[in-house]
């Protein structure tokens, strides 16, 4: 019995000491309202990457819309998640091996809805008007750059031909895919990705880091930390609105979700 009556003071003292934590290192000070980012223009709205789903994300005001790029065989910065074609459209292949002819004529929406049929793979130079005139600016992610040599440089020329320097924050799960970045536009602000990060680069203009949201509910001293070391903590990818909350209480600074509506239903989470 005595037994017993020790692991059940372990199992109820465990969770106070946890809470405690999360007590003793939340920001207290900090009264902003935390961003909004429309994840893959707003996926859980319209179809992923596509413009209807740019478009939800900017009619429900998010702060940022989160798209990502690869490149076509012929060399053309395409709006798409994964390296294949097969999830998200009706066509079928590797990114890199598809020419933007081909991609272009894919169906990219009914998968999600009969009223997206029609919908295609956006080229990025097409979507960086959209959010022209509006109160949302965009983060942009480059996936697998090791599939696509020069990509960086690419990328900085489309989007200084948009005039869109000012609208736009680079991110990446690679370094150096943001370090050559970072030398071709030193202006433009930097987000490394990272599940739980432990190391984090030397980048002049990296300004954030956008950590898997459980990372901070289990480590209680990760958004101070990171505070502390002069980043702004942002979080991939929540859509439950007692999370939510729950990260806002947290103290993070930015919310990566498919459900920018969401945002409009709880009390501090916009400002």
């Amino acid at each position: 019995m005595k037994q017993i009556l020790r692991k059940l003071r372990v199992i109820l003292i465990l969770p106070l000491i946890y809470v405690g934590l999360h007590l003793a290192f939340r920001p207290w000070s900090k009264n902003v309202a935390p961003s909004v980012i429309a994840h893959r223009g707003a996926a859980g709205l319209a179809p992923e990457n596509t413009q209807a789903a740019i478009r939800a994300g900017i009619q429900h005001k998010a702060d940022f819309i989160e798209v990502d790029i690869q490149r076509s065989a012929d060399d053309v910065l395409i709006v798409i998640h994964d390296q294949t074609v097969d999830r998200t459209t009706d066509g079928h292949g590797a990114v890199v091996d598809l020419t933007w002819a081909e991609i272009s004529q894919f169906e990219a929406g009914s998968y999600f809805g009969p009223e997206y049929a029609g919908e295609t793979v956006p080229r990025l130079d097409s979507v960086l008007e959209m959010t022209k005139g509006t109160a949302s600016t965009w983060f942009i992610e480059i996936k697998e750059p090791h599939l696509y040599p020069g990509i960086e440089q690419q990328i900085a020329e489309t989007i200084q031909n948009a005039q869109a320097q000012d609208q736009v924050t680079i991110i990446s799960f690679d370094y150096e895919s943001l370090r050559k970045f970072s030398e071709l536009m030193p202006n433009v602000p930097l987000g490394f990705i990272s599940k739980y990060p432990i190391t984090l680069p030397k980048i002049a203009k990296h300004q954030s880091v956008d950590v898997l949201w459980l990372s901070v509910i289990l480590d209680p001293t990760l958004v101070r930390r990171l505070h502390n070391q002069g980043y702004q903590v942002w979080v991939w990818t929540i859509d439950n609105w007692l999370m939510i909350r729950l990260l806002i209480w947290l103290g993070v600074d930015g919310i990566t979700t498919n459900r920018p509506d969401l945002f409009h239903t709880i009390p501090g989470a916009t400002g």
